[in-house]
């Protein structure tokens, strides 16, 4: 490895550890209380190092904004494999959303819902890898629910009907934590999209979510 590989390499992780101590920091303070200071401790670097790959916050804040959606995307691909692999059913798809949803990065991804509203910065970055994550997200369901009594207009509503309440119970999470609630809400919707025809073939009803 020459020099300059040495080099690129060294900064790739700094950028790595920058973005994962400011969506750390994101997480614990929210957006608007974190600072560069908090997020270079965090990642061991100076702050000299921090500003040299992201002079200003927003710029910090974009960076871990699409760091942090393409991890989403990437684990939506990873479902996609586990889909063509014959090793995520329907079931088990609605298992891993509810989780996702529950979660430390949908959390952080709250944060920036708040602050894109009044911030266009945060916004432009916001758009289009949240669009990608739903593309993403849509590609697996038509292959895990397409059939003939559908068009494909349908099997979309019926996948943004569903991430729409996924993406509610994460937020109730926040202040009820109720999880016999979470798990009956969701029995009820799997059986409500069974019975509409959106299952995939080898969807039971035995097993609740």
């Amino acid at each position: 490895m020459t020099k300059r590989q040495n080099q690129e390499e060294r900064s790739r992780q700094t950028q790595a550890r920058v973005t994962q101590a400011t969506i750390e920091c994101i997480l614990e303070k929210g957006i608007r209380a974190t600072s560069t200071v908090d997020v270079a401790r965090l990642a061991g670097v100076s702050r000299g190092a921090l500003v040299h790959h992201y002079p200003s916050k927003t710029l910090l804040m974009q960076a871990a904004l699409e760091d942090l959606l393409s991890r989403e995307v990437e684990s939506v691909r990873e479902m996609a494999v586990k889909v063509k692999a014959g090793e995520l059913n329907f079931d088990n798809l609605l298992k891993a959303l509810h989780e996702h949803f529950k979660g430390d990065l949908y959390m952080v991804t709250l944060e920036y819902l708040t602050n894109a509203r009044t911030d266009p910065d945060i916004m432009r970055v916001l758009v289009p890898l949240a669009a990608n994550f739903n593309d993403s997200l849509e590609q697996i369901w038509e292959q895990l629910v397409a059939s003939a009594n559908h068009t494909s207009h349908q099997n979309r509503v019926a996948l943004n009907a569903t991430l729409c309440m996924m993406r509610g119970m994460g937020a109730q999470s926040i202040w009820r934590d109720d999880p016999e609630l979470y798990r009956d809400m969701l029995l009820f919707w799997k059986e409500t999209l069974l019975e509409l025809g959106f299952s995939a073939s080898d969807a039971k009803r035995s097993e609740p979510v």
